[in-house]
């Protein structure tokens, strides 16, 4: 069984007491491993382009004559036999000549780090045909070793059937164009970083300015101000500004390891006040047990144009999870009420920032009919053996405002392994305000080996729209295919066709992830 996974290698029970030896053949699925490194009780093996999670459980073929070996221990040497038997203690200054080096972080200057996705969608319906596929570059460039300058880019070039609409079908989108000092390209906050950010802070989403942090032990301070990129487009823009402020804390050497922020902020638009928020996260773990919360203030102008009270709790939910040896059990809860500012409504329609009912002279579907808040609550388990796994999930929502409406859905799925082959099985339900419906599936996988897996899937869909006289059955048939290509080309290929009375569409999704440098 997998109980670590770290640096490209998979930590496993078993070991010499076992009879594995480096080089015992270790099946998982339809993958097969090598050992390369042994302990009493444990074993090590190369992962490759392998993907495997904790827990997994594999199959080796030992030596049982070996495994009684490695349970025989020679006899102890009395203590005496160590006397006078250690050389004398040389300084290693005497016998050696060190060179002078310079310490720093980070990698060599003039070395990037470079992935490359890709990704293509086509569908035919009815209606006739439509596609599109993107090219992303995510890169990072060190500058320097002595002190940690980076540059850092995220960027995607896109294509449309239906041709770029200037809005949100932009065919070149810029997520990342920073200059970094300190941190790192795959997670580490930098202490300064200006151009364009990913984010500004941990609720805080993209902008283009700086961001600048100290560390005070456990305390991280945090500032950030700069331009909005447009929300549709990501284009720069200087219609509004948005600046703040976060402080974080964090303490590993604890046991539970909590992390907590605090961010205030706010934004302009057009010059005048608009946002005015304040976000708090929180997340801790200890063995099995991790539990997270976050929530969400906001302020209003008097005038605001949605009826909103001066201040609102806007955002609020909780998820705790219990995990262990493959199984795990976990509950979410969340309460969301719309985006409100005066930066989106130039952008989107009324009705998605509204809470209060329509008034009379509203012009429909321009008036405000959203509801005033939207709750959801899901439960969601899971266990595995060596053979077999099961999963499930249920989820209820709530949108309340005008209207009440309740969406509720479930699911289970599971599998069965025999060696590189599996069975597939599961069945989910739900319904909306519009529909119910009930579904299926059953399929088989198959582990081609050399990182290449193949699973086939029908689903039957018994689908009942509310405005509909009765029900329809659907038909779907999936095909997934994964190949690793090589250690650094992984592609998938995903083909799902629908035929019934309520639709006939064929789509198919690839998508493509290439790492040039390790």
């Amino acid at each position: 069984m997998v109980t670590e996974i770290a640096g490209g290698r998979a930590y496993l029970d078993g070991g010499r007491a076992a009879g594995v030896t480096p080089g015992t053949a270790v099946v998982f699925g339809g993958v097969t491993l090598v050992v390369v490194d042994t302990t009493e009780r444990t074993c090590v093996v190369d992962l490759g382009p392998a993907d495997l999670a904790l827990g997994a459980r594999g199959i080796a073929e030992v030596n049982a004559a070996g495994a009684v070996a490695a349970t025989v221990r020679p006899a102890p040497r009395p203590a005496g036999s160590f006397v006078a038997k250690w050389p004398d203690v040389v300084v290693p200054a005497t016998t050696q000549t060190p060179r002078a080096v310079r310490l720093g972080a980070g990698r060599a200057p003039g070395r990037a780090q470079v992935l490359v996705l890709g990704q293509a969608f086509g569908a035919v319906d009815r209606d006739g045909a439509k596609a599109q596929a993107e090219a992303r570059v995510i890169a990072s460039y060190a500058l320097t070793t002595e002190q940690p300058l980076a540059a850092d880019l995220d960027a995607s070039a896109r294509l449309f059937s239906a041709g770029a609409d200037g809005q949100a079908r932009v065919p070149l989108i810029v997520r990342t164009a920073q200059l970094r000092y300190g941190g790192s390209a795959d997670g580490g906050d930098p202490r300064l970083a200006l151009g364009r950010l990913r984010y500004a802070a941990a609720s805080v989403g993209m902008l283009d300015g700086v961001r600048a942090s100290a560390r005070l032990g456990r305390v991280e301070v945090t500032g950030f101000g700069g331009l909005v990129p447009d929300p549709l487009s990501a284009r720069p823009s200087t219609a509004a500004s948005r600046f703040g402020a976060e402080v974080g804390y964090e303490d590993g050497a604890s046991a539970w390891q909590p992390r907590a922020s605090v961010t205030a902020y706010g934004s302009t638009w057009d010059g005048a006040l608009d946002e005015r928020r304040l976000t708090a996260s929180v997340s801790a773990h200890r063995a099995a047990v991790f539990v997270d919360g976050w929530a969400e203030a906001q302020g209003f102008a008097a005038d605001n144009p949605w009826g909103a009270s001066a201040v609102e709790l806007t955002a609020a939910g909780a998820t705790a999870q219990w995990r262990r040896a493959g199984t795990h059990v976990g509950a979410d809860l969340t309460m969301l009420r719309p985006e409100r500012s005066l930066r989106l409504a130039a952008a989107l329609p009324p009705s998605w920032l509204c809470t209060r009912a329509p008034q009379p002279g509203d012009v429909p579907d321009e008036g405000c009919t959203g509801g005033d808040r939207w709750t959801s609550a899901s439960l969601s388990a899971g266990t595995r053996g060596a053979r077999w796994s099961v999963d499930a999930i249920g989820a209820v929502g709530r949108t309340s405002g005008v209207t009440t409406a309740l969406d509720s859905s479930g699911y289970v799925a599971g599998e069965l392994r025999f060696g590189p082959r599996r069975l597939l099985a599961g069945v989910s339900a739900g319904q909306s305000r519009f529909a119910r419906w009930t579904a299926g599936h059953v399929g088989v996988g198959l582990g081609l080996g050399r990182g290449r897996d193949l699973a086939v899937r029908y689903r039957p869909e018994l689908l009942d729209y509310v405005a509909a006289t009765g029900p329809t059955l659907q038909h779907a048939v999936a095909i997934d295919a994964h190949a690793a290509l090589a250690r650094t080309l992984d592609v998938t290929l995903s083909t799902v066709a629908t035929t019934g009375a309520d639709r006939d569409a064929v789509a198919v999704l690839t998508t493509l992830a290439w790492r040039p440098t390790p």
